[in-house]
């Protein structure tokens, strides 16, 4: 089990692991390249604040001379900047002049001119720089517009403490996955103590409400453990899960929990009850729901104690519930308590022989129990009445100890 329980933590921490890296460093990727794009953006406008400076004074007193002034001026910071190629235009979208970079007058093309701000041509990146010209009076006077090529090692400087980020966040998320290991581990080895020691104290109650009702009805447990036993062998046979075994066990050892409620004159009578006894009698059943229904540990042990003496062909009580709609550990239990009672001796009758028993589950076929688990049942019930029926106390309770120690681990 602890081997599965490892195996189960490196997947659930594993896929943890590799879906936090996605997702936060996809975050981190996202916030490098929004912080290149600011970084890119920033120098633009930081190199571009000369041209306009100049423009906005060739524009204030514009001449010849001006102009011829402001071309050398452009021509001597366009060699010195990251600017390829920049165009001056005025308030009526008039060139006034273009400067460009030798070798780059043909300026890189931008789809959307309007709409699209930056390019990346393998590894270059290219930023359209558009700055309007607007006079005191708050008048548009004209604007310039260039093509910005960002330095390639501000770029890869960038680019590399994004990826150092990257890789930080991956190691970190993988340092606390292999943190949260064995705490995880250690702290289900405590749960499991602590549901070890639950289930303890669960399956004591049960043994001291199942003895209980023994006592009163028999002196015994003898009942108890055989029918319980019974049941889980034809459990065991149709293959019922580990956590349905549970529900059976638990719901054979208390099926008679509700007699607690019923008088001694009632419940001891060595002879036969009367009309008005047995239907005090079968009030068990409903006593016994309301005393473990509020327990959620026994709360799969109801199907068994409110449907146990329900018949496959309809005519049980309380519920008169009929075939498929008889809970399956109800089914089982209802062969089980029957030949149980049929085998052994009561207040009221001594125990009949083996074929005696077997002939009478085998006419209450299709009437009071379930065909498949009867013909099951005649099938293993001369073994399985070899193995129960004539043990001793002590024997029968250590098999049982055995079913729930199987079942209940």
């Amino acid at each position: 089990m602890i081997d599965n329980l490892h195996r189960w933590l490196l997947v659930r921490l594993t896929l943890v692991w590799v879906v936090l890296s996605v997702v936060i460093g996809g975050l981190v990727h996202y916030l490098g390249n929004a912080r290149l794009d600011n970084h890119i953006v920033g120098m633009a406008k930081s190199e571009t604040a000369l041209y306009s400076g100049e423009f906005a004074a060739y524009l204030s007193a514009p001449s010849p001379q001006a102009l011829a002034l402001f071309n050398r001026k452009i021509g001597v910071a366009i060699e010195k900047d990251h600017l390829m190629v920049v165009e001056f235009y005025d308030a009526a979208s008039k060139k006034i002049l273009e400067a460009a970079l030798p070798g780059h007058e043909t300026p890189v093309s931008f789809k959307d001119r309007v709409g699209t701000r930056k390019l990346v041509l393998g590894t270059e990146t290219y930023l359209r720089v558009f700055v309007p010209m607007v006079s005191t009076a708050g008048i548009k006077i004209g604007y310039m517009e260039g093509v910005y090529h960002a330095p390639a090692d501000i770029i890869s400087q960038i680019k590399r403490q994004t990826l150092w980020s990257l890789v930080l966040v991956v190691l970190v998320i993988l340092a606390t996955s292999l943190a949260l290991y064995p705490l995880i581990i250690r702290l289900n080895k405590r749960l499991l103590e602590y549901s070890r020691v639950l289930a303890h104290t669960n399956i004591g109650m049960l043994k001291v409400l199942g003895s209980a009702i023994a006592k009163r009805d028999s002196d015994t447990n003898l009942h108890n453990y055989r029918v319980t036993l019974y049941s889980v062998r034809l459990g065991e046979r149709l293959g019922l899960s580990n956590i349905a075994m549970q529900g059976l066990i638990k719901g054979a050892f208390l099926h008679d929990v509700g007699k607690i409620a019923i008088s001694d004159s009632i419940l001891l009578k060595p002879g036969k009850l009367t009309a008005e006894e047995f239907e005090i009698m079968k009030s068990h059943v409903g006593h016994g729901e309301d005393i473990i229904g509020s327990y959620a540990w026994l709360a799969d042990a109801v199907e068994v104690v409110r449907s146990h003496h329900e018949k496959f062909g309809g005519s049980g009580y309380l519920g008169g519930a009929c075939g498929a709609d008889i809970p399956i550990s109800a089914r089982i239990f209802a062969i089980a308590d029957v030949f149980d009672a049929l085998t052994s001796r009561r207040p009221y009758k001594e125990p009949f022989s083996f074929d005696v028993s077997i002939g009478i589950i085998r006419e209450s076929r299709e009437n009071h129990f379930d065909p498949e688990i009867t013909d099951l049942f005649l099938e293993h019930a001369e073994a399985l009445h070899a193995e129960i029926c004539h043990e001793d106390e002590a024997l029968l309770h250590r098999k049982l100890e055995e079913c729930i120690g199987m079942y209940f681990r």
